[in-house]
């Protein structure tokens, strides 16, 4: 990976975590689809679980601001928010394709790594589905491969991609979800202590 491809990587924090992702070698980057192409090959379920991310956001701000008095209406509001989330993750796990299936080792709003256990191109770009069970959500973008390297134990390649097209608010969701996950492992870390 040269310069320019690691401050590309690392300009968004990368956690440590499992998701599953879906990737498939698009061929050589000259055959890359243009940012407009991409944005319309983006499957409707994708574009559906971000756009709820972002009015979830949205419409629970202005009740926090309003404090206890609003407790019981926020707690409905969250309940209601659940069950779609219950519906969207139900509807994405369609968009899931078994052939295509990798875990990754990290993710961030630069990009993520994964194992594999055969080698995948260098400078390829990748058609990508990152699903974030836990938050009910998914993203579909584009990016290039940057490394594939040989595992220490020799069973298997890591490799490591950058968010080439990737909508801003798809992004959002990947930063999102890092930091949420990153919470909850910093409580586990926490509880863990206080019981020693």
């Amino acid at each position: 990976m040269n310069e320019t491809d690691q401050q590309l990587f690392s300009e968004y924090f990368q956690l440590e975590h499992e998701i599953q992702v879906n990737v498939k070698d698009g061929g050589n980057l000259s055959s890359l689809p243009s940012y407009q192409a991409f944005e319309k090959s983006i499957p409707v379920p994708f574009k559906i679980a971000s756009e709820m991310k972002g009015l979830e956001q949205t419409m629970l701000r202005p009740l926090r601001q309003l404090g206890d008095v609003i407790e019981p209406l926020a707690d409905y509001l969250k309940a209601q928010s659940r069950k779609i989330d219950l519906m969207m993750s139900y509807i994405l796990q369609a968009e899931d394709e078994t052939e295509l299936q990798f875990v990754t080792k990290s993710y961030g709003g630069g990009g993520f790594t994964f194992s594999s256990s055969s080698p995948f191109e260098v400078d390829h770009w990748m058609i990508c589905k990152l699903f974030f069970d836990e938050d009910a959500a998914a993203v579909f973008c584009h990016g290039r491969l940057v490394e594939c390297q040989t595992l220490d134990n020799e069973q298997g390649y890591l490799n490591t991609v950058i968010f080439h097209h990737i909508r801003e608010e798809d992004q959002e969701v990947v930063v999102r979800a890092s930091l949420h996950q990153q919470s909850k492992q910093l409580l586990k870390k926490t509880q863990a202590r206080s019981q020693n």
